[in-house]
Parts: structure tokens; C-alpha cells; sequence
């Protein structure tokens, strides 16, 4: 799975090289282009077939971006097989529509690189994108539930803190974030999250902590257990806004948190972010 989220990284980032590099030298490729049902083999034709895609071709999400995937799978077929699922924007570099695509790729990996690539696809209008999701439930849980969450960097070395207005937490301030749905990949949530939330697009980063977080009622029931994972994100896009369980949203200087009483935990995260360096998408 980390060999398929490698091949989309570097999709976004237009790296040909790196694109060329996670190909076995006798691969198989076969309908995976834009305008294209070609079955091309073999590492140099498929460098060759990629070059000429992204010069007729560029990003059109935010960022420069081509894809965001929503989720990596293992295919229990035995053979190394990975499913990840995709939308994807792009618009010709020669002028014209941009071009709005829901699909899916399979990817066979052999000693850590593509042996055979397929994708199945279909064109759609941008405004069917969204899904209706399900409400997770949270209070008394059955058992531990997935949250994600971001310290989120502006250009100018602010940090973005949300105001909640939902318990856990309601009306006090925190790093956005929330909780990982069936079948969503850990980097899909937390972009999902931060663009509910903010308003904002992000490119994930680097896990700057994973901890626990266990909250009893008055009778010493379990009423919250998140595992909580932190991600350091730079934003690559959007408009900031109070989205969905929050009621404001805004940059704040790393050393002007005082005033916004955030729990003694997430100072400490933000803290650990910034002795990681990312580069600015």
C-alpha cells in the first residue's frame, strides 16, 4: 500500500522520475492515461507514456494537485494486489475544459515496486462529488474509536486553532480534526476533516503524535476513548471559514496561545510540530 501512495504523491507532485522509479522494469500498464485505453509495457515505454500525459495535462485541484484518494486497500486475492480510489481534476494545458474523474487503480507489487497497473474510471460532473456520510457514534463507545487531527502551518508560521462546538470539548479551542470513517485511508481524514472544518485544503505531512484519550462520566463509565493521531499539514488551498462542529477558525502566532486556554496536550503537540520541518507544498 505505501508503493500506491508513493505512485500518487508523486503524480501530484508532476515528479516523472519518481514516477518511472516505482515501475518494475517489465511492467504491465493498461488504461491508466487521460484520453488514453493504451496497454504499454515495460519501465522506459510507460517513463515515455507519463511524460507525454503530464505535458498535456496539469492539476486542477487546489495546489496544482491531480488526485485526491480517498482510500488504499489490500486486495485479498494473494498476489499483492492494492486498490486505491480516486478523484481527479485536470485541465489541459493547451486551454480548455477542465475534466472531473472518479475511478479507481489496481496496482500488483512485486519486491516493492508496480508490476502491473490498471485503472477503470469515468468522467463526472464536479457537483456529484459529494457523498452523504453517516454520523459516527461516539458517546459510549464499544470500543476505541480513530480520531484524526492536524497542526496545521501557514506560510507565515501561524498555527490554525478551531473553536468546538460539540463535545468533546464544546466551546473551548483545539487543533480541527475528527474522526476516521470506515474504509478512509488516515491522510484522506484528516484532508476530509480540515476542508469540513476550515474551509481549507491541506497537504499532509509527517505523524507528529499518536496518544490516547479516555473521558468518564459521573459514575466512572467510559462516555469518550479516542486513539487520536496528529498529522503537521501545510495548506495548499481553500478559504478559510467556520465550517461543520466548529464556531470560529483562525491563525494564531505558536506564542501567543495563552489566551485561547487550550488543553496542556494540544500546546504540547503544537510544540512538536514545529521542530519538524516540511517543505511548503
Amino acid at each position: 500500500m505505501d508503493v500506491a501512495r508513493a505512485f500518487h504523491r508523486a503524480l501530484n507532485d508532476s515528479n516523472l522520475d519518481a514516477i518511472a522509479e516505482l515501475y518494475h522494469p517489465q511492467c504491465i500498464v493498461e488504461h491508466v492515461w487521460i484520453d488514453s485505453h493504451d496497454v504499454v509495457e515495460g519501465r522506459e515505454s510507460v517513463r515515455n507514456r507519463w511524460a507525454h500525459d503530464l505535458a498535456q495535462f496539469h492539476g486542477a485541484l487546489a495546489g496544482g494537485h491531480r488526485v485526491d484518494v480517498t482510500r488504499v486497500a489490500g486486495i485479498e486475492t494473494g498476489w499483492g494486489w492494492v486498490r486505491s480510489e480516486w478523484v481527479q481534476s485536470v485541465t489541459p494545458t493547451a486551454g480548455g475544459a477542465t475534466r472531473d474523474t472518479v475511478g479507481y487503480s489496481h496496482f500488483w507489487v512485486e519486491d516493492g515496486l508496480i508490476r502491473r497497473h490498471r485503472t477503470i474510471s469515468k468522467d463526472v460532473d464536479r457537483s456529484v462529488a459529494a457523498a452523504v456520510r453517516p454520523p459516527s457514534e461516539r458517546r459510549y463507545p464499544t470500543r476505541p474509536l480513530v480520531g484524526i487531527g492536524a497542526v496545521v502551518l501557514s506560510d507565515a508560521g501561524q498555527v490554525l486553532l478551531v473553536k468546538r462546538r460539540q463535545e468533546p470539548l464544546a466551546g473551548q479551542w483545539s487543533l480541527p480534526g475528527g474522526m476516521l470513517e470506515i474504509g478512509e485511508t488516515l491522510e484522506a481524514g484528516v484532508q476530509r476533516e480540515i476542508e469540513e472544518e476550515t474551509g481549507l485544503v491541506v497537504s499532509v505531512g509527517p505523524v507528529v503524535e499518536a496518544f490516547d484519550r479516555i473521558l468518564l462520566d459521573d459514575t466512572g463509565q467510559v462516555r469518550y476513548h479516542f486513539v487520536l493521531i496528529d498529522y503537521l499539514c501545510r495548506v495548499r488551498g481553500g478559504t478559510l471559514l467556520s465550517g461543520s462542529d466548529v464556531s470560529a477558525a483562525e491563525f494564531v502566532n505558536p506564542d501567543a496561545l495563552e489566551p485561547y486556554r487550550m488543553t496542556a496536550k494540544a500546546e504540547d503537540v503544537i510544540r512538536k510540530a514545529f521542530r519538524i520541518t516540511i517543505p511548503a507544498p
